[in-house]
Protein backbone atom coordinates (compact mmCIF):
# COMPACT_ATOMS: atom_id res chain seq x y z
CA UNK A 1 0.00 0.00 0.00
CA UNK A 2 1.43 3.34 -0.80
CA UNK A 3 0.54 6.31 1.01
CA UNK A 4 -0.06 9.03 -1.14
CA UNK A 5 -1.16 6.96 -4.43
CA UNK A 6 -4.08 8.47 -6.00
CA UNK A 7 -6.70 6.16 -6.47
CA UNK A 8 -8.40 5.02 -9.87
CA UNK A 9 -11.62 6.06 -10.72
CA UNK A 10 -12.69 2.16 -10.09
CA UNK A 11 -16.46 1.34 -10.40
CA UNK A 12 -18.70 -0.75 -8.74
CA UNK A 13 -22.23 -2.03 -8.32
CA UNK A 14 -23.94 -1.39 -5.29
CA UNK A 15 -26.16 1.37 -3.31
CA UNK A 16 -25.99 5.08 -2.94
CA UNK A 17 -27.72 4.75 0.51
CA UNK A 18 -28.50 0.94 1.55
CA UNK A 19 -30.41 2.07 4.26
CA UNK A 20 -33.03 4.40 2.20
CA UNK A 21 -32.81 2.24 -0.85
CA UNK A 22 -32.43 -1.77 -1.82
CA UNK A 23 -34.36 -1.91 -4.61
CA UNK A 24 -32.15 0.16 -7.11
CA UNK A 25 -28.50 -0.56 -7.94
CA UNK A 26 -26.48 1.90 -9.22
CA UNK A 27 -22.82 2.40 -10.57
CA UNK A 28 -20.54 3.60 -7.84
CA UNK A 29 -17.57 5.38 -8.81
CA UNK A 30 -14.74 6.73 -7.33
CA UNK A 31 -15.03 10.34 -9.01
CA UNK A 32 -18.45 10.60 -7.73
CA UNK A 33 -16.66 11.84 -4.18
CA UNK A 34 -14.07 13.91 -5.93
CA UNK A 35 -14.19 17.24 -4.22
CA UNK A 36 -11.09 19.30 -5.66
CA UNK A 37 -12.27 22.93 -4.01
CA UNK A 38 -13.47 21.17 -0.61
CA UNK A 39 -16.91 22.75 -1.42
CA UNK A 40 -18.28 20.97 -3.97
CA UNK A 41 -21.46 19.92 -4.17
CA UNK A 42 -23.45 17.07 -5.78
CA UNK A 43 -25.08 17.81 -9.01
CA UNK A 44 -28.77 17.56 -9.97
CA UNK A 45 -29.82 13.73 -10.36
CA UNK A 46 -27.56 12.82 -7.87
CA UNK A 47 -28.19 9.35 -5.75
CA UNK A 48 -26.01 11.39 -3.09
CA UNK A 49 -28.47 14.29 -2.98
CA UNK A 50 -28.52 17.27 -5.20
CA UNK A 51 -27.24 20.18 -3.73
CA UNK A 52 -25.35 18.38 -0.70
CA UNK A 53 -21.75 18.64 -0.13
CA UNK A 54 -19.09 16.15 -1.14
CA UNK A 55 -17.34 15.25 0.96
CA UNK A 56 -13.88 16.15 2.18
CA UNK A 57 -12.50 12.43 3.12
CA UNK A 58 -13.63 8.79 1.86
CA UNK A 59 -13.40 6.62 4.67
CA UNK A 60 -13.43 3.19 2.90
CA UNK A 61 -13.74 0.20 4.85
CA UNK A 62 -12.88 -3.49 2.61
CA UNK A 63 -15.15 -6.50 4.47
CA UNK A 64 -15.38 -9.79 4.14
CA UNK A 65 -19.01 -12.06 5.43
CA UNK A 66 -16.57 -14.54 7.03
CA UNK A 67 -14.82 -12.10 9.15
CA UNK A 68 -15.39 -11.93 12.26
CA UNK A 69 -13.70 -8.91 12.71
CA UNK A 70 -15.54 -7.53 10.09
CA UNK A 71 -18.92 -8.31 11.54
CA UNK A 72 -18.14 -6.45 14.63
CA UNK A 73 -16.56 -3.38 12.88
CA UNK A 74 -19.35 -2.93 10.69
CA UNK A 75 -22.30 -3.75 14.05
CA UNK A 76 -19.95 -1.67 16.69
CA UNK A 77 -17.23 0.67 15.10
CA UNK A 78 -19.05 2.51 11.61
CA UNK A 79 -22.02 2.94 12.98
CA UNK A 80 -20.67 5.36 16.12
CA UNK A 81 -17.97 7.14 13.77
CA UNK A 82 -20.21 7.53 11.08
CA UNK A 83 -22.48 9.41 13.47
CA UNK A 84 -19.31 11.44 14.68
CA UNK A 85 -17.83 12.10 11.11
CA UNK A 86 -20.39 12.19 8.39
CA UNK A 87 -22.00 15.19 9.36
CA UNK A 88 -18.04 17.28 9.57
CA UNK A 89 -17.67 16.17 6.25
CA UNK A 90 -16.14 12.55 5.74
CA UNK A 91 -18.18 9.97 3.62
CA UNK A 92 -18.01 6.42 4.85
CA UNK A 93 -18.04 3.62 1.79
CA UNK A 94 -18.12 0.17 2.51
CA UNK A 95 -16.80 -2.51 -0.22
CA UNK A 96 -17.88 -5.96 0.28
CA UNK A 97 -15.23 -7.93 -0.78
CA UNK A 98 -15.91 -12.20 -0.21
CA UNK A 99 -18.83 -13.75 0.17
CA UNK A 100 -18.95 -16.32 3.54
CA UNK A 101 -16.58 -18.57 1.57
CA UNK A 102 -12.86 -17.42 2.22
CA UNK A 103 -11.65 -16.03 -1.49
CA UNK A 104 -15.06 -15.95 -3.34
CA UNK A 105 -16.44 -12.75 -4.39
CA UNK A 106 -19.44 -11.40 -2.46
CA UNK A 107 -22.58 -11.79 -4.65
CA UNK A 108 -25.37 -8.96 -4.96
CA UNK A 109 -27.63 -10.78 -2.03
CA UNK A 110 -24.81 -10.41 0.50
CA UNK A 111 -24.23 -7.23 -0.18
CA UNK A 112 -28.49 -6.76 0.63
CA UNK A 113 -27.92 -9.00 3.51
CA UNK A 114 -24.91 -7.44 5.02
CA UNK A 115 -26.45 -3.57 4.49
CA UNK A 116 -29.90 -5.15 6.11
CA UNK A 117 -27.66 -6.77 9.22
CA UNK A 118 -26.09 -3.29 10.20
CA UNK A 119 -28.11 -1.21 9.07
CA UNK A 120 -25.52 0.71 6.91
CA UNK A 121 -26.09 4.44 5.67
CA UNK A 122 -23.53 4.96 3.46
CA UNK A 123 -22.61 4.09 -0.38
CA UNK A 124 -22.38 0.14 -0.39
CA UNK A 125 -20.92 -2.09 -2.93
CA UNK A 126 -18.90 -5.30 -4.45
CA UNK A 127 -16.22 -5.86 -6.13
CA UNK A 128 -16.07 -9.37 -7.95
CA UNK A 129 -12.96 -8.14 -9.54
CA UNK A 130 -11.33 -7.51 -6.54
CA UNK A 131 -10.13 -3.51 -8.10
CA UNK A 132 -9.87 -2.62 -4.35
CA UNK A 133 -7.64 -5.40 -3.49
CA UNK A 134 -4.43 -3.52 -4.99
CA UNK A 135 -4.86 -0.97 -2.55
CA UNK A 136 -4.76 -2.98 0.60
CA UNK A 137 -3.23 -6.64 1.21
CA UNK A 138 -5.32 -8.67 -0.13
CA UNK A 139 -5.64 -10.91 2.77
CA UNK A 140 -6.08 -8.41 5.49
CA UNK A 141 -9.29 -8.37 6.46
CA UNK A 142 -11.41 -5.53 7.65
CA UNK A 143 -9.15 -2.94 5.41
CA UNK A 144 -9.86 0.80 6.15
CA UNK A 145 -8.62 3.37 3.67
CA UNK A 146 -9.02 6.87 4.23
CA UNK A 147 -8.66 8.95 0.78
CA UNK A 148 -8.34 12.86 0.48
CA UNK A 149 -10.93 13.69 -1.95
CA UNK A 150 -9.38 17.10 -2.85
CA UNK A 151 -6.39 15.04 -4.47
CA UNK A 152 -8.08 11.29 -4.31
CA UNK A 153 -5.14 10.46 -2.89
CA UNK A 154 -4.28 7.61 0.33
CA UNK A 155 -3.76 9.12 3.73
CA UNK A 156 -3.87 6.15 5.34
CA UNK A 157 -4.64 2.11 5.38
CA UNK A 158 -4.76 -0.17 8.17
CA UNK A 159 -5.56 -3.59 8.58
CA UNK A 160 -8.59 -4.29 11.33
CA UNK A 161 -10.92 -1.87 13.26
CA UNK A 162 -9.36 0.91 13.80
CA UNK A 163 -10.21 2.45 17.43
CA UNK A 164 -12.27 6.01 18.81
CA UNK A 165 -8.96 8.18 18.90
CA UNK A 166 -6.91 6.17 17.03
CA UNK A 167 -4.24 7.58 14.66
CA UNK A 168 -6.47 6.80 11.83
CA UNK A 169 -9.26 8.54 13.10
CA UNK A 170 -6.55 11.12 14.03
CA UNK A 171 -5.71 11.29 9.87
CA UNK A 172 -9.14 11.57 9.12
CA UNK A 173 -9.98 14.51 11.29
CA UNK A 174 -7.41 16.32 10.06
CA UNK A 175 -8.73 16.39 6.56
CA UNK A 176 -12.62 16.89 7.71
CA UNK A 177 -11.29 20.22 10.00
CA UNK A 178 -8.07 21.32 8.73
CA UNK A 179 -6.42 23.81 10.88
Amino acid sequence: MEIGRVVENYRFAGFANPLLDKDSAIYVEMADFYNPTGTDVYPEGSPYGAGSPKPKALLINVSAVWCGPCNYENDQVLPVEYAKYAPRGAQFFLQLADGPTVGTPAKFSHLVNWTTKYDTAWPAVIDPSSKLSELFEANAFPANIIIDTKTMTIVDVIAGAPEAGSPFFTNLESLIDPE
